[in-house]
């Protein structure tokens, strides 16, 4: 089977097989053990990460809402959001362009938690994005292991399944989107926002210079409780990475420049009193470009 093929199996199994397992999750210089549980039957998708080390914390996702419980601070928080950026699983969302800008092509096999696998290595066809190489089940084509890998071909970021399972007779099992809890937890529900083309014509702002490939997703707002001032996200894809540009009213700690935490790069500049924070598991080069490129323009009354 053709690499792509395989990214493509992939990408399907991810999303509409049933399974759990336990992984490994290294970043940062740091190593996470998580457990994952994903259903899917006629009423969409359900999946549930739990964190087995260090600070407790359980994220539950379904097709509308992410709920995230942190035991520590008795805190559950409810957002409404398409995201699926909580999971370091790698999950492509369009197959078609891939091949248009990353060069695709399978390395050879291992095994990963028992089984079996192709490797099929990512690499970016320019210096504005990373590279991945997957291991990929031979028998279910789920993902079994991940390497991210920057513009010096170091590994920036590592997911790698311990022990992995297809749940074939899986209707007796259920996942509660919003678990019992008892009173001493405080619920928050923040709402992320919802495309529309209100939000997006609230304020101008345009791109001149979107790196090659990178098309807009969509355009969120959220009010800042503490301000009663509104922060517009635009999210931007390749089909393979994302960014995010926020752009907001500036204050006392913004700050020009750009800063990165393991494989996220951001870059911040002031324009006309407003902070634009361009952010992403992409190269510095691409966030301070995509910043750069903002402009404020007033509106054709």
């Amino acid at each position: 089977m053709p690499a792509m093929d395989w990214v493509q199996k992939m990408s399907e199994s991810m999303r509409n097989l049933n399974y759990r397992g336990n992984f490994v999750y290294m970043h940062e210089k740091q190593l996470e053990s998580m457990s994952i549980l994903h259903l899917k039957n006629e009423q969409g998708e359900k999946e549930r990460l739990l964190s087995l080390n260090g600070e407790a914390r359980e994220v539950i996702r379904d097709n509308k809402n992410l709920t995230c419980i942190w035991p520590s601070s008795r805190t559950v928080v409810i957002d409404h959001t398409k995201q699926n950026s909580f999971s370091p699983l790698f999950i492509p969302d369009d197959i078609a362009s891939i091949s248009q800008l990353y060069d695709v092509k399978l390395t050879g096999k291992d095994r990963v938690a028992g089984h079996e696998s192709v490797m099929v290595f990512i690499s970016p066809k320019d210096q504005l994005r990373y590279g991945i190489k997957l291991w990929i089940a031979e028998e279910s084509a789920l993902l079994v292991k991940s390497n991210l890998i920057n513009e010096l071909g170091e590994v920036i970021e590592q997911v790698m399944f311990t022990s992995l399972e297809v749940l074939l007779d899986s209707h007796d099992l259920t996942l509660n989107t919003i678990p019992e809890l008892d009173e001493s937890f405080t619920m928050v529900r923040y709402h992320q926002g919802e495309p529309s083309e209100e939000s997006s014509s609230d304020v101008a702002w345009h791109l001149t210079d979107m790196p090659k490939g990178f098309r807009l997703d969509s355009v969120l707002k959220r009010e800042v409780s503490a301000t009663g001032l509104y922060v517009h996200q635009m999210i931007f894809t390749d089909g393979l990475a994302s960014l995010s540009v926020f752009v907001e009213k500036e204050s006392v700690q913004n700050h020009s420049g750009s800063t990165s935490m393991g494989a996220v790069n951001a870059f911040i500049r002031i324009v006309d009193g407003h902070s634009i924070i361009a952010i992403g598991e992409v190269p510095a080069a691409t966030v301070q470009q995509v910043a750069e490129s903002v402009f404020y323009q007033e509106p054709n009354l």
